[in-house]
């Protein structure tokens, strides 16, 4: 017989034990042993009770929202989230079916917005992806939204219409706005910024999302105001209506504005960008891809900011034939960080040699050797101090510091909204290794912080970082002993610290700055016309000649 420590653990880590076996337990004269065996029946229970609305909402095509609603807030208190999302969505897809198109979206953006927040493993699934595109498909084929006229617009200059899910000025999203207004063409190029307002709680709001975001015109007055400056059109869309409301407006007014490339830089937790990707309302429509595409019929090209993803999917597209690209996002070395941070205000002693590695996903970047690695250049540099900044469950990275008698000399930045400023107060920045996050290696090069790069093998993910960074700080083969070695004569030479972070910014002023990015962009932008345009009077010409055919015949 099993012991009540043993079907604790068992229940624990999920498994559906027979109830009767806690029962002797239940009845224990020992407190401890009784509140264990209740919870676990308890537990038990609950999971059960979690299948069987499942199963329910399976039965009637997931079209009850009192239930799907019982069941959300069971997986939660179970802690279940990576089965929250696809009930959430079929919801949704129920709704669209039943042409309640409002409702349908808004569940579908509360399933994929929790998720992709989450780190779920539903959007990290294409064929899923594909699933949630067909229903912002159906639902815009559905509402039939149609400008009436005609989008071959004879502008003088190109106008492209950078659409967002909402801007704040301390989020990073403001400074590639910036970024792009300062160095696209204008000549050649005018710019239009528009925000969707997707995450804001909309007036006729019928399906809750999980949280709401502030409206753009609260948090990003710093950015607005400098748009206004530079005589760039912004618009945010209206809340003061249903969601399927404000795609329409939305749509009208990049009609109104006579848009011809359209630049939708948002994931499919935004299903206003998702439906208007469909609509005709642009000559061109592309989707800038920094997470996951929107995956939408309508869009010309996935452009992608990140490579290992765009080599990842570049044959996916090319057999759905739909242009793919790779364009790197540089960095605004001009751009105002504010005051540096100060070391005191994080506990950090100013004597203190201060290690950094940044990145969106450390959980899956910070690799056991690495850490190992770390382990072993703390031990040598009793100054030092190591600092991660992002996202991330790193609770066994924590213990292996722990345990190797450093936890107290690694801390833990979180998501920070304010780099690459932040990386000021490192001296030296440590790509992780095997795949490392290319942003942050190009972050600290931009803020003159050395780096040192380990290049493990020719696959993008294992070899970008050390592209960045250069051959002179980069460590290639692997070589665990030969990256301690050269980082602890950063840490010695004070001066061969300070040329390679010179060394570093320089680099990205030759090779990796937004002005890179912007012509990058415009080209992109010219291509697309330029196909679009060749097509077009292809098409003019085959109709021409078959009514010739005809006449004659």
């Amino acid at each position: 017989m099993a012991s009540l420590m043993e079907l604790v653990e068992r229940v624990n880590k999920g498994e559906l034990i027979e109830s009767a076996q806690l029962e002797v337990y239940q009845e224990s004269p020992n407190s401890a042993e009784k509140f264990l065996a209740h919870h676990a029946h308890a537990m038990l229970d609950l999971r059960r009770a979690h299948q069987h609305m499942l199963q329910s909402l399976e039965a009637i095509d997931y079209s009850d929202q009192k239930v799907l609603n019982q069941f959300v807030s069971v997986a939660g208190f179970l802690g279940l989230t990576d089965l929250r999302a696809a009930p959430v969505i079929k919801f949704g897809s129920s709704a669209i079916a039943r042409r309640e198109y409002a409702l349908g979206l808004e569940a579908i953006q509360n399933g994929v917005a929790y998720d992709l927040q989450h780190g779920g493993a539903y959007t990290s699934d294409r064929e899923n992806c594909q699933f949630v595109a067909t229903q912002y498909d159906r639902a815009a084929q559905c509402i039939g939204w149609s400008s009436g006229q005609s989008i071959e617009w004879n502008n003088k200059q190109t106008k492209v219409a950078l659409i967002v899910s909402s801007v704040a000025d301390e989020e990073s999203m403001s400074r590639a706005i910036a970024s792009l207004a300062k160095h696209m063409d204008g000549k050649r190029f005018k710019l239009h910024v528009y925000s969707t307002e997707a995450g804001v709680r909309h007036e006729k709001q019928q399906f809750q999302q999980t949280s709401y975001a502030i409206a753009s015109s609260k948090r990003a007055a710093a950015t607005i105001d400098m748009l206004n400056k530079k005589k760039i059109q912004w618009w945010a869309a209206p809340t003061d209506s249903d969601i399927v409301t404000s795609a329409k407006e939305f749509a009208a007014q990049l009609v109104k504005d006579q848009i011809d490339v359209a630049i939708f830089d948002a994931t499919q937790a935004d299903p206003i960008a998702a439906v208007v990707a469909n609509w005709e309302i642009a000559r061109v429509k592309i989707n800038l891809c920094r997470r996951s595409p929107l995956f939408a019929g309508g869009i010309n090209c996935i452009s992608y900011t990140d490579q290992a993803k765009y080599e990842a999917d570049k044959d996916f597209w090319a057999r759905k034939g739909i242009d793919s690209r790779f364009i790197l996002e540089g960095i605004d070395v001009e751009e105002n960080l504010g005051p540096a941070p100060q070391r005191s205000a994080y506990g950090i002693p100013d004597s203190a040699i201060v290690l950094a590695t940044s990145g969106q996903d450390l959980d899956k970047t910070i690799s056991e050797e690495f850490v190992e690695t770390i382990i072993n250049i703390l031990r040598a540099h009793p100054q030092a101090i190591y600092l991660l900044c992002g996202e991330g469950d790193l609770a066994w990275q924590k213990r292996k510091f722990e345990t190797a008698g450093v936890g107290k000399r690694v801390g833990y930045a979180g998501r920070r909204k304010d780099l690459p400023g932040f990386l000021r107060i490192a001296d030296l920045y440590l790509a992780e290794w095997p795949n490392a996050s290319a942003t942050g290696v190009l972050q600290a090069m931009s803020v003159e912080k050395p780096v040192v790069a380990m290049k493990c093998g020719d696959s993008v993910e294992q070899s970008q970082a050390a592209a960045f960074a250069g051959s002179e700080c980069t460590i290639t083969g692997r070589d665990a002993a030969a990256f301690i070695e050269r980082v602890s004569k950063i840490i010695r030479e004070p001066a061969y610290r300070t040329k390679l972070g010179k060394t570093m910014k320089s680099r990205i002023e030759q090779h990796f700055g937004y002005n890179q990015t912007a012509r990058n962009i415009e080209q992109l932008c010219d291509q697309l016309i330029q196909q679009k345009t060749e097509s077009q009077a292809e098409g003019t010409a085959q109709i021409s000649q078959g009514d010739s055919i005809a006449q004659a015949a």
